[in-house]
């Protein structure tokens, strides 16, 4: 689909949402367009070598996983105090792979020592390997953190690094100040996503060293799975905060330098570093456009068939991985969220190449065009995080019908997880999806809307039987609020 010039950003973004194709019967951006199919773009200011570069934040993604793999490991299942395994999670995601910080041991993080200075590096007790899964007869190009990046998961954290769009609402959290190695201080609202991950950090430590044979991550009092709480928050408050709010943001990254003297020692220029970041924080590979629905949402992407697989160029990590779910179950031909958001972002990017050695002005010339792109690919990022949490509203209230009828501890067949598992794991993963709308100055959803679609999922599931009816009734009205805001056909709604 051609966009057609004056269109405004939300109707072109709409549009795009729409208008879906099957991603093997259209490979580039838009017709017209002379954006590569492919995120593959040549130096302006070294010949011969790339401009694209994002390893911070395919670190970060990778840092998400390896978080979210840890909590369920036996390693910290092992842990027998609740401030070590506190500790232990916070190696990962306060400190992570920065050498230039102290470890709570004491000693400097380093790429090559990661076993001695205990961050968690692989589900099978592997301290050189990533907790990454490379796919049958893959390798991973990148065995351990010392192949990507110096990163931390708490510098970028929405709030830490950078000010919230509206007061952070959806989860009771007491404000303090709070200082993060290299950040300057925040308080109020701003410290509350920070304070809310260190919540839930304690809340895990406390269930996991119960040793009680109950699942470990999970709290069976309160039907809460904080692994899956954990894992979504932060795939809202790092990467889908830091492009909505940085470096895809019309009076932030897109104002930055596209000449020579802004790439100083690189092969990029500032602005097209800026739009790499943002991509990187999507989290697709390059050839997203080029491969199917059900290979973007099994990650892997082999695309020079060396079985190697390069975490910088051949996995979808993430919220691409995400989207790519919601078009596979979407039953409406129209939906093609993956599409859309990689056409916006290759589109966006070349814009910027064919500008080189000028830079953008605020509203005027191709920053205004650059806005429209980040605009349509944000929303469709957006528009799979909300479909998301329509999918998890229906498993968590079909969850619900069950217990009701077959009780909590019953396993529905084929499933390995009971009722009471499944439900709790999916309002995890509905209620983390919601948090991160909050995060993005663009956000379809109002301040009042997101209130109330908080205030219907509650802190915690309801599932006790006398509650469950009323439960699944709040949770239906939430779903009304985002079909209403999104836009969604009552076949989507239904079928997610």
């Amino acid at each position: 689909m051609k966009l057609i010039k004056g269109i405004s950003v939300l109707s072109a973004a709409v549009l795009l949402a729409a208008c879906g194709s099957d991603d093997d019967d259209d490979n580039g951006p838009t017709p017209g367009s002379n954006a590569p199919s492919t995120y593959t773009f040549q130096s302006k200011v070294v010949d011969g070598e790339s401009s694209v570069s994002y390893t911070g934040q395919t670190t970060r993604q990778a840092l998400i996983a390896e978080l979210s793999s840890y909590i369920k490991s036996s390693q910290f299942q092992a842990i027998t105090d609740k401030d070590d395994a506190v500790a232990a999670l916070n190696r990962i995601y306060l400190f992570g792979t920065k050498a230039s910080l102290d470890n709570p041991d004491g000693g400097p993080q380093t790429f090559n020592n990661l076993k001695e200075n205990n961050l968690y590096t692989g589900a099978q007790g592997d301290a050189t390997d990533l907790s990454i899964n490379a796919g049958d007869g893959n390798t991973l190009l990148q065995e351990d953190f010392s192949q990507l990046g110096e990163s931390f998961l708490a510098e970028k954290t929405a709030g830490i690094d950078n000010a919230l769009s509206m007061p952070f609402v959806g989860w009771n959290v007491t404000a303090q100040s709070v200082t993060v190695p290299g950040k300057a201080e925040v308080s109020g609202d701003r410290s509350k996503p920070y304070l809310l991950l260190q919540q839930w950090f304690d809340a895990v430590a406390t269930e996991s060293i119960k040793d009680s044979g109950d699942v470990d991550f999970l709290d069976e009092t309160n039907g809460l799975d904080y692994q899956q709480l954990i894992e979504k928050f932060l795939l809202g408050a790092v990467t889908y905060s830091q492009a909505a709010e940085d470096y895809l943001a019309s009076d932030g990254g897109l104002n930055n330098g596209n000449d020579t003297d802004s790439a100083g020692s690189n092969t990029y220029t500032s602005l097209e570093h800026q739009w790499d970041e943002g991509f990187g924080y999507f989290g697709a590979s390059r050839d997203y456009n080029l491969i199917t629905d059900e290979v973007k949402n099994g990650r892997i992407s082999d695309t020079n068939g060396d079985t190697e697989i390069d975490l910088k160029s051949e996995y979808s990590f993430g919220l691409s991985r995400n989207a790519a779910s919601r078009d596979l179950g979407s039953t409406d031909p129209k939906t093609d969220f993956t599409k859309a958001a990689m056409d916006a972002l290759l589109e966006g990017r070349q814009i910027i190449q064919d500008n080189f050695g000028t830079n953008p002005v605020e509203g005027e010339g191709y920053h205004t065009e650059l806005v429209e792109q980040s605009g349509i690919a944000l929303r469709n990022w957006e528009n799979a995080i909300a479909a998301t949490v329509v999918h998890y509203i229906n498993d968590t209230s079909e969850n619900l019908e069950a217990i009701k009828a077959d009780g909590r501890d019953a396993v529905p067949a084929g499933e390995s997880k009971t009722n009471f598992e499944l439900m709790a794991k999916h309002w995890g993963e509905m209620k983390g999806f919601a948090l991160g709308l909050q995060f993005s100055p663009r956000a379809t959803l109002t301040a009042e809307q997101q209130v109330m679609i908080h205030n219907y999922m509650g802190e915690k599931p309801k599932f006790e039987d006398a509650e469950i009816d009323a439960y699944v009734a709040d949770l239906e009205k939430a779903r009304d609020i985002f079909q209403q805001a999104y836009g969604f056909s009552q076949a989507n709604v239904e079928g997610w």
